[in-house]
């Protein structure tokens, strides 16, 4: 039985699937990233592209006095080293781009299933809005790498108080 306790293991799951026909995402699938992981490492791979899996909140919507509907926002966290062997940052932040574009395809999940496999009631549908924001590359570029986070809500399944 999934519990609040699970939640990132469970999307960091989704994010993992391949073979599905959508967006392999781990490089060992064909995807983008290098590691797709949950939660945040003691030493992030910085020299890999990167998509680690987090949680932000849990808000809990009683209704009925005691049907509760969990609802957590995910933030996930995408690091794209600069590894262009031409010396154009320009390139890798064009492939970010792409790699964020194949994130999204799978948060958007399946016309007429949004649930994540299952795994959720449903995902970046409520409020339907999912949100990618870029860390300037002015910021970063001088580090060597480039960063975005995407956030959405997933809707989990009830819990009985």
């Amino acid at each position: 039985m999934p519990s609040t306790a699970d939640v990132v293991s469970r999307e960091t799951e989704w994010l993992n699937t391949s073979g599905d026909g959508l967006p392999a995402l781990n490089a060992s699938a064909g995807g983008p990233f290098g590691i797709v992981s949950g939660y945040w490492p003691r030493v992030p791979a910085t020299m890999k592209t990167s998509l680690y899996v987090t949680r932000t909140q849990i808000s809990e919507e009683r209704t009925a006095h005691i049907r509760i509907m969990p609802k957590h926002r995910m933030v996930l966290h995408a690091l794209w080293p600069l590894n262009n062997s031409g010396g154009s940052a320009e390139a890798d932040q064009q492939n970010l781009d792409n790699a964020i574009e194949q994130v999204l395809a799978r948060i958007r999940g399946f016309p007429h299933d949004h649930s994540h496999g299952g795994r959720f009631l449903s995902a970046g549908e409520n409020p339907g809005m999912v949100t990618v924001a870029f860390t300037p590359a002015s910021e970063t570029v001088s580090l060597g790498i480039f960063k975005a986070t995407i956030s959405y809500f997933v809707d989990d399944f009830e819990l009985f108080a």
